[in-house]
This record gives C-alpha cells, sequence and structure tokens, in this order.
C-alpha cells in the first residue's frame, strides 16, 4: 500500500524537467533601486542555471511582456515591490491577495502591467506556475547604482531563483526571511 502511494505522489508531482522556467528580472535600471529585478537576472544570466531555464530582462515591459511568455509552464518575476519589509529583505510570493491587493499604492506601472499580464494569461488558457521574489526599494533617485542593502540583496535573490529552478515547489521556508 505504502509504494502506490509514494507512486501516486510521484505521478501527480510536476516534472521541473520539462517545459520551460522563464525568470523575468523588472524594472528600470534608471532609477536606483527601481532597477533591481534586472540587476538580478544579469547575474543570473551568468550563472549556471538547468537547461529549461530562460532569464530574460523585462525592463518595464508591461504588456509587451505577453509574447515572451509562450511555451512557459513557470514563471518566476523578480521586481521591487512596496511591502513592510526593510530594504533589501526579500520576500517569495504567490498571485493573490498579497500581491494584487486592492488599492495597493504600486511603485510602477510595470508591476500593473505584470499583474494583468498574469491574469490575460489566465484567459487564453494558460495556467503556469508563478513566483515572486521581490523587495523594498531603498532609493528611487535617478542613477544606475543599486542602495547598499539592495546591491547586498542582489546575490541572496541569485542564490533562492536558484534554488526555485532546481525545484520549483519550494515554498518561502528558509529561502526568504519574513
Amino acid at each position: 500500500m505504502k509504494t502506490n502511494q509514494m507512486q501516486a505522489e510521484t505521478a501527480m508531482a510536476p516534472d521541473i524537467t520539462s517545459g520551460t522556467t522563464l525568470v523575468m528580472g523588472l524594472g528600470n535600471i534608471l532609477l536606483g533601486d527601481e532597477g533591481f529585478g534586472v540587476h538580478v537576472a544579469r547575474r543570473l544570466q551568468q550563472t549556471r542555471l538547468p537547461d529549461n531555464v530562460r532569464v530574460e530582462e523585462g525592463g518595464v515591459g508591461g504588456f509587451e511582456l505577453l509574447g515572451h511568455l509562450e511555451g512557459v509552464t513557470r514563471l518566476i518575476v523578480v521586481d521591487v515591490m512596496i511591502l513592510p519589509l526593510p530594504p533589501g529583505e526579500l520576500k517569495l510570493l504567490e498571485p493573490g491577495p498579497e500581491v494584487s491587493e486592492p488599492g495597493k499604492v504600486m511603485l510602477s506601472f510595470h508591476q500593473v502591467g505584470v499583474l494583468d499580464l498574469i491574469q490575460m494569461w489566465g484567459l487564453i488558457g494558460q495556467e503556469p506556475e508563478i513566483k515572486f521574489v521581490v523587495t523594498r526599494p531603498q532609493s528611487m533617485d535617478w542613477g544606475t547604482q543599486l542602495s547598499p542593502p539592495l546591491e547586498q540583496a542582489v546575490d541572496k535573490a541569485v542564490t533562492i531563483v536558484t534554488e526555485l529552478c532546481t525545484n520549483f515547489n519550494v515554498r518561502s521556508q528558509g529561502l526568504c526571511t519574513h
């Protein structure tokens, strides 16, 4: 009986080696910490990841990013959000009230576009697994440099995304501080 139960659980577990995982780093690199996701994407492009993982800089593309999603079964979005976190502390989120809370003040239009993009993706019959790796910005002044807390968070975000790409079903336990 135990063997049958294990076989059933194995059959139900997603095969992370099939399908494509897209890591999308978002943000405006000309506004300091707003470019956090792009900085992480650039670092990830220099990292060894499984063959089924694509890393792209989404910038502030919003709806223009829909074309990048064809064939994607798992999406990891790296970005900044206004959350009750210290700048540089990372949080792993899944789409839901915490990410799309009505009345929430969004930092920039590309975040609204990403949430709308995910809804559109569902409307056309795509139901990918989605995770957000986010932090709160400290500074959004003109410039291409990240603030010290976010600069330190880049390496941590690379580690978290690498873990997610290796085992996509990992939840936030042990990956991000709360």
